[in-house]
């Protein structure tokens, strides 16, 4: 309640000093006002001034001025006008503008008489002056031809009589005639001249009224401006004398609130210390059930992942030795089961990680079409017990996609196992098409319908969420978990999970999930399937207190011609490593004695026979923590069990390789030390010259080296063979005899060898070209 009527005066607080600061505002464009009325009164001013001057000395620069303040004038006043809200002032200002403009009328009439006045007066006499040379000229004319008769009369007639008068020349006459127009024209000049100054005193009166006028309505205006602030005036200071009560009360009432608030922490933190110490217990119990779950699974997983080491690896053992026909099907089918168990395995230990979205799709290219047939072959003994016609139609999809194989089959696991779970009688069909394709992208429809009970409108929605049923009787049947991960895989793909369902009618299960298109793979299966991996000749120590998977590593290396050395814990491997020299060990993490951990912990720290050899951890948990212990204890590798032969192959052949090249002996050195010349490059050149082409050739090896592991990776043969051709002519020019081998072998095998041995030689290339540039001294 409190704290309610704090908000209420701290909220009219607010309201009333917001109001505070707009009667400011307005009191401030009041002032404004007035400014503009000062600037309206000096404009006006102005034009008096400049049609004065004018009148006295009539220059166009006057009437400029004085156009120019009225524009100002005028320009003012609208100004002033889009300020005030009343229309009383608004009428004034429309009145002071027509006064403004009727005293300018009266003004310009002022200097067109004044003109008037002196053009009227001369213009006749003007005419008159102008016609005079004229005037003159003929004159004269007359008189010179009449004095030179007069003289020939003399001389040989006698003078008339007429000859003694004197008569006026014309000059005189138009002397006379001047004058009398100067006489006319001066008495019509005070004519008009008083009629124009009479209406000159006229309109100078009108102007004053104008200008009396102008003042009195300016006056006003000022006279209201000023009325107005007196009364914001008042007004703000009443506003400001409320707003300070109010204020005063907020600030009291705010106080008490922090007072009861300071009270109720005190009170809280009292409390919290108590609640505390119980969290502490109780995240120590959670911690103590975390590890223990942790252990548990850690456990669980040791214990089925070892059994299903021995059965996928003599699966695989069993397939390669037995020729096409039912069994070798059978065997498929085991393998295919084996595996999926194996998955199904990782998905409940990483459920967690399902639910927090840290799961990642593998990015592979596998048969889509065979493991469609694969997945529905599981279910035929199934589906034979409840009498129920397995149907699957793929209609023209890639063959070849890239994406997780693993994750695809759990999806359609899950939704033919419920299919045929819930169907009684009639068919389950599992379905494939194409919903939209591109250049190298596809998104496919995948579905499985059947014949079944089907699921209610209002109970499809429910199925798709973790341990629930459509119905309750339904719960016998399973956990109701399957379609949970289901959906959160499928949108793990970026992809769309629809059903299609009516009670009574079967259900249809629709998967949209798009995919890579890929690459034919039966020239890397065939390669795989001949075991084209070779490590005839090394020595191998294998430990493991498992004698299932010793028995199944003797079977995978007796192909391979290896020498085998196998001790059934770790004091015998500590042993044997101490006493006898292997290329490779492989150590089983957990043994009874000494430890696969313990036992390359005290082999590394020895610097004895073995120290450096590659050590390769064999692990059935799939715990990150003991992963890294591993590779921290000083383990090289670490393999999962169940593991995948081709996998393990290729991980003795690369660190053995690696082995070779990094760690000979010191016979080895002297004969395998890399090899190059730089004898060509100085005869071409100068020493500058000759680190130019080292640095060329540091560089774009590098380059070219990662470009490999790069092809690898994608799995572009073509690639391969264009970086090798490009890593060749620099290498020729340095006489790097080895490594311009080892280029021109990877060119001619990168068409015939897997990607596992690809892998090994770029290994060994990489290793020459590091020698090589560790031994370069320029």
């Amino acid at each position: 309640m409190l704290t309610i009527i704090i908000s209420v005066a701290g909220y009219k607080a607010y309201q009333r000093l917001n109001n505070m600061v707009s009667e400011l505002q307005q009191n401030a464009e009041q002032n404004y006002n007035l400014l503009i009325l000062k600037d309206i009164s000096f404009y006006v001013n102005e034009m008096e001034t400049q049609i004065d001057a004018y009148r006295s000395n009539p220059k166009p620069d006057y009437i400029r001025n004085f156009n120019a303040s009225l524009d100002n004038s005028q320009y003012m006043i609208d100004s002033l006008k889009a300020n005030y809200e009343k229309d009383s002032m608004i009428a004034l200002c429309d009145s002071l503008s027509d006064l403004i403009k009727e005293r300018a009328k009266v003004q310009t009439k002022l200097t067109a008489i004044n003109s008037d006045l002196l053009e009227n007066t001369l213009e006749d006499l003007t005419q008159k002056i102008q016609s005079l040379p004229k005037a003159l000229s003929e004159a004269d004319t007359i008189k010179e031809v009449v004095e030179k008769r007069g003289l020939l009369k003399r001389i040989f007639t006698k003078k008339p009589e007429e000859d003694t008068v004197v008569k006026p020349s014309q000059s005189e006459i138009l002397q006379t005639e001047i004058m009398s127009e100067l006489v006319k024209a001066k008495e019509e000049s005070k004519e008009k001249g008083s009629e124009l100054r009479y209406q000159l005193s006229t309109l100078e009166k009108e102007s004053q009224v104008f200008q009396n006028k102008i003042i009195e309505v300016i006056n006003t205006l000022e006279t209201l401006e000023l009325e107005e602030g007196r009364d914001h005036v008042k007004g703000i200071q009443e506003l400001a004398s409320d707003t300070n009560r109010v204020v005063v009360v907020f600030s009291a009432l705010s106080s008490v609130l922090l007072l009861i608030t300071l009270i109720s922490q005190l009170n809280y933190v009292g409390r919290n210390r108590k609640y505390q110490a119980v969290l502490r217990e109780a995240k120590k119990n959670a911690e103590e059930l975390a590890d223990a779950k942790e252990k548990f699974l850690a456990n669980m997983s040791h214990e089925i992942r070892t059994p299903m080491n021995a059965i996928s690896g003599f699966t695989n053992q069993l397939l390669k030795n037995t020729a096409s026909g039912e069994q070798k099907e059978q065997l498929q089918i085991i393998k295919s089961s084996s595996d999926h168990l194996l998955h199904l395995l990782n998905d409940i230990l990483d459920f967690s990680k399902l639910q927090a979205n840290k799961v990642k799709l593998n990015q592979e290219a596998f048969d889509l079409k065979l493991l469609m047939h694969e997945t529905m072959r599981i279910f035929e003994e199934m589906a034979d017990e409840k009498g129920l016609k397995l149907k699957i139609e793929i209609d023209n999809i890639p063959q070849f996609v890239v994406g997780d194989k693993h994750r695809l089959r759990q999806i359609m696991l899950n939704l033919l196992h419920n299919a045929i779970k819930f169907t009684d009688n009639g068919y389950v069909q599992l379905s494939a098409s194409v919903q939209s394709k591109s250049e190298d992208r596809v998104s496919l429809r995948i579905a499985v319908k059947d014949s079944g009970v089907g699921i209610p409108k209002d109970k499809q929605a429910k199925i798709f969420e973790e341990f629930e049923q459509a119905n309750v009787a339904d719960e016998a049947k399973g956990t109701g978990l399957g379609l949970a991960i289901s959906a959160m895989l499928v949108k793990l793909h970026n992809g769309e999970f629809l059903i299609e369902s009516e009670p009574g009618e079967g259900t249809e299960m629709v998967l949209i999930l798009p995919f890579t298109i890929g690459e034919d793979l039966k020239e890397e299966g065939e390669e795989n399937a001949e075991n084209l991996i070779h490590l005839s000749g090394i020595s191998v120590l294998v430990a493991d207190d498992e004698p299932f998977n010793l028995k199944l590593l003797e079977t995978i290396f007796k192909g391979h011609n290896i020498n085998l050395m196998q001790a059934k814990d770790g004091n015998e491997a500590l042993a044997a490593l101490q006493s006898q020299a292997f290329d490779i060990a492989i150590l089983d993490v957990k043994m009874p004695g000494l430890s696969g951990l313990e036992v390359v912990k005290e082999l590394r720290m020895a610097n004895e026979k073995n120290s450096q050899i590659p050590m390769i951890a064999l692990t059935a948990t799939v715990s990150e923590q003991e992963m890294k212990e591993s590779l921290v204890a000083g383990f090289d590798r670490v393999l999962r069990k169940p593991f995948d032969e081709n996998e393990l192959l290729e991980m003795i052949g690369i660190e053995t390789m690696k082995a070779r090249m990094t760690q000979p002996s010191a016979a080895e050195m002297v004969t395998e030390m890399p090899k190059f010349d730089l004898s060509d490059l100085r005869e071409m050149g100068d020493e500058e010259f000759v680190r130019e082409m080292v640095d060329i050739f540091k560089s774009s090896s590098a380059r070219s080296i990662e470009n490999l592991k790069q092809a690898i990776q994608l799995k572009i043969r073509e690639s391969l063979k264009n970086e090798a051709h490009k890593m060749l002519p620099p290498a020729r020019h340095l006489g790097a005899t080895d490594l311009v081998k080892a280029l021109e072998l990877i060119q001619t095998k990168a068409d015939k060898e897997s990607f596992h041995e690809l892998s090994v030689r770029i290994t060994e290339i990489e290793t020459i070209y590091c020698g090589i540039k560790a031994a370069l001294k320029v």
